[in-house]
């Protein structure tokens, strides 16, 4: 109620309503599990990974090399292949670079 601009306005709404302060923290925690209810409800579009390693094993390229050109571990490219871990920017980065190479 003190860090964010948006409820520190709400509870000055709320206040001004002639609400209490044990009724304002209720209605924020019934805002907060209405908003994240729909974050765990809404279908979000994954890109797909399933090409990246037959393409980095047709063009005989290493997971170490990978990993060297971005920087990250070997580790880090394996499980973004087998779609254990999800980076959305490293998985564009890195079809572009397996198309470009």
């Amino acid at each position: 109620m003190s860090g964010d601009a948006q409820t520190r306005a709400y509870v000055a709404r709320q206040t001004a309503a002639g609400r209490t302060k044990k009724e304002i923290i209720r209605m924020l925690k019934r805002a907060i599990a209405r908003e994240m209810f729909r974050c765990l409800t809404t279908a979000v579009t994954v890109p797909d990974i399933a090409d990246l390693r037959p393409i980095r094993q047709a063009k005989n390229i290493t997971l170490t090399t990978v990993a060297q050109h971005f920087g990250v571990w070997p580790t880090t490219i394996s499980r973004l292949e087998r779609g254990l871990s999800r980076d959305d920017d490293l998985t564009h980065a890195y079809r572009d670079w397996l198309q470009a190479a």
